[in-house]
């Protein structure tokens, strides 16, 4: 129990560093999928895990009592919650929650879209000005991606977007062929390049 312990907290120690880079949100053993059309309308949907690394910890440092972790998951549950895009937050442990997030709109009107949000991107959806969509999945640079796998901090999880748009360029692990192509990343680890997509819009 205490090696395990320890192996936590050594995680937790690189994942709290990774946190300036990439935000206070990891997500593990995630299902994302994205509908995005050539006009641009987009359905975004998100079910899995997030690790709230500051609460993380706080936690693996043992600062918090049963009352203060009660009112810090309350904190982070409105937090979350502003966005009415989750439709359920449900705290389970270890500064773990399990949400499950859905999402309507338009990129050609709202330009760009960040989940969870800007500050703590996992997943982006960006307009250009020369009439390209980039879906970008964001991660911790190469250095703390390292260490993260060194703890054993795996980041597990499939990424799918489906479109009928021109797409210009990708990095995706499979594409299934329709009159709107399906592509999947099936992400494994923080070491793997980050999921790229690009996509003409229409008329342009």
């Amino acid at each position: 129990m205490k090696k395990s312990m320890r192996l936590f907290r050594a995680i937790l120690l690189v994942l709290f560093a990774a946190a300036s880079l990439g935000g206070c949100y990891l997500p593990s053993e995630f299902k994302t999928d994205l509908r995005i059309a050539p006009n641009g309308n987009y359905n975004f949907k998100y079910e899995g895990l997030l690790v709230n690394l500051p609460l993380a910890k706080k936690l693996s440092d043992g600062d918090l009592s049963a009352e203060a972790l009660q009112k810090a998951v309350a904190e982070i549950d409105g937090d979350l919650g502003r966005d009415a895009g989750f439709k359920e937050i449900a705290y389970i442990d270890r500064g773990t929650f399990r949400v499950r997030y859905a999402r309507v709109g338009n990129i050609v009107q709202e330009k760009s879209f960040n989940f969870v949000r800007s500050s703590a991107r996992m997943i982006s959806i960006e307009r250009r000005l020369d009439g390209t969509v980039h879906i970008i999945g964001d991660k911790p640079n190469k250095e703390h991606a390292r260490q993260l796998a060194r703890g054993g901090f795996v980041v597990r999880g499939t990424l799918r977007v489906q479109t009928e748009a021109q797409v210009v360029r990708h990095n995706a692990t499979d594409v299934t062929e329709a009159a709107a192509k399906l592509y999947t990343w099936a992400i494994e680890g923080v070491e793997r390049k980050s999921p790229r997509l690009v996509f003409k819009l229409q008329g342009r």
